[in-house]
């Protein structure tokens, strides 16, 4: 299967913001002229920059950062490139974070939007609008305050090279209203949207986006819902869940999963996720293991998602995760690697790797569960249930197991005080969240499922933390040199720019 045929298109795009000079953004003379690049290359690049990152952004961002973070992945072990304290900054890093997912989607969504607007067509303007929100969902939760107001839209060059940073409050509720709109503009149409042979996800069915732009809502309304109560707004978000419960949501039918290349890379440094840091370096500097958290909850619980995510330790051939903060590192050989569905076989052989979740059944059923608990309309059980199945649908356990696991063990089953049940349905969230340590780490802030470390003798209780999961990144240096004056008011604002300081929605 060829992924992102166009994706050569795509990158020549790209090349408009590649070499940033002054500002936030600025674009380049191009003889390749991508802004007449074909539709299909475009929304092909964007996706692949949005939703799939390239190496460098999956290594730190995805796995050091937030699945770490998350408890999920770990460095920590002898002779790992990044172990003891993980809930430490790196200004490279997070700059890469900031910079390149900026400068590697907001120009070329601009672009694709532009290009449907002139096409009149109208579906692919609302599809454009959804990924965009996506897009915005994503760095604000990673950040807070970020640009967003003044970089929608169809300018190419922006009015202002130096956008101002919009509150999170005001992005999440412009958010909501925006996806409301696309979705109504959208209404009933089954037209595709053009260049849908580069839409890898819904191959131009906008009524899968609109199905996708409806569960965004609910992500989004359920995880800034305290923050809407505290701040008087109970009235408008009980009214966005409840119209988000009311439409068409994900299902197995219809879920957003990016399949990357299954042939070998011609480079993977742009093209490679997972399987290039793990088998793209001598040594075990960069082989990633499991974050003993993610392995225990899955063996304690006989989960036969252990076995087809995990392998056995080389020494002792048992499950073993590594865990997050400990000042004691195992061998290698004495944690589990991934499996092949992670990780391939090889930097070439990747072909077992399982798609990206944009936004899966399992997510959308769990976000069901956690609004019927919440007293919204809903059988809680029963979509709990239903978000484990397709879960384990996704990591390919057989039909057997899952139905084993359902019927003989306790935690297939919603039990206990509406608390408990709600941590069961963020616990199995958690789990099925696995590769997208970004999600990941935004529900671990929001309900606390991670326990600070305290122990210093025996973990890093260190500053700038103190063995509390960190709560957002902190901001680009770059920023601090272009666009000084908006930084400087964000920050001012929103707090002191630390991993510590809690963003909108983090209440508790």
């Amino acid at each position: 299967m060829k992924i992102f045929k166009f994706i050569i298109a795509g990158f020549a795009v790209s090349t408009l913001f590649l070499s940033c000079t002054e500002g936030f953004e600025e674009t380049n003379t191009d003889p390749y002229n991508p802004v007449s690049a074909p539709v299909a290359g475009i929304m092909a690049g964007v996706q692949y920059f949005e939703f799939a990152e390239p190496r460098f952004l999956t290594w730190r961002g995805n796995i050091i950062y937030s699945s770490q973070f998350a408890s999920q992945f770990s460095y920590n072990y002898a002779g790992a490139w990044f172990g003891a304290d993980a809930f430490q900054n790196n200004q490279g890093w997070t700059n890469a974070v900031f910079d390149n997912s900026y400068k590697k989607v907001t120009l070329n969504a601009r672009n694709l939007l532009r290009s449907y607007t002139e096409a009149n067509d109208s579906n692919g303007v609302a599809v454009t609008n959804i990924m965009m929100s996506w897009f915005f969902q994503k760095m604000t939760d990673i950040y807070g305050d970020v640009p967003y107001t003044e970089l929608r839209g169809t300018n190419l060059i922006l009015e202002n090279p130096k956008p101002v940073y919009d509150s999170q409050s005001i992005i999440y509720k412009s958010i909501l209203d925006d996806l409301k709109a696309q979705m109504d503009a959208i209404g009933s149409s089954s037209k595709a949207i053009e260049g849908a042979s580069g839409d890898y996800i819904y191959q131009g069915d906008v009524q899968k986006w609109k199905a996708f732009a409806n569960t965004l809502r609910l992500r989004m309304a359920l995880r800034g819902r305290d923050a809407f109560i505290a701040d008087g707004e109970q009235t408008y978000i009980d009214q966005v869940i409840n119209d988000c419960l009311s439409n068409t949501l994900i299902d197995e039918s219809n879920q957003a999963l990016l399949k990357r290349s299954e042939t070998p890379l011609i480079l993977s440094f742009l093209d490679g996720g997972f399987e290039d840091v793990f088998y793209g370096f001598g040594g075990v500097g960069s082989k990633f293991t499991f974050a003993k958290r993610y392995v225990d909850m899955l063996a304690n619980n006989n989960d036969p998602r252990l076995k087809t995510v995990a392998e056995p330790t080389v020494n002792g051939a048992i499950y073993a995760g590594s865990a997050i903060g400990s000042r004691t590192q195992l061998d290698r050989d004495d944690l589990s690697n991934p499996t092949p569905l992670i990780i391939g076989k090889s930097t070439t052989d990747v072909a077992d790797i399982v798609p990206v979740k944009v936004l899966s059944a399992s997510e959308s059923y769990f976000l069901q569960a956690e609004a019927a608990l919440l007293g919204y309309t809903g059988n809680a059980n029963e979509l709990y249930q239903k978000g484990i199945k397709a879960s384990m649908n996704f990591w390919k356990v057989s039909a057997s197991d899952a139905t084993n696991f359902m019927t003989t063990e306790q935690v297939a089953t919603l039990a206990g005080s509406n608390t408990n049940q709600l941590k069961m349905v963020w616990n199995q969230r958690w789990l099925n969240s696995l590769m997208n340590g970004y999600e990941a780490w935004s529900l671990v802030r929001r309900t606390n499922l991670i326990p600070n470390l305290t122990d210093n003798t025996n973990f890093w209780v260190t500053q700038p933390n103190n063995g509390v999961v960190p709560k957002r990144l902190q901001y680009s240096s770059t920023e601090a040199v272009s666009n000084a004056k908006n930084l400087e008011q964000a920050i001012a604002a929103q707090g002191p720019d630390e991993m510590s300081t809690a963003i909108w929605w983090d209440r508790n």
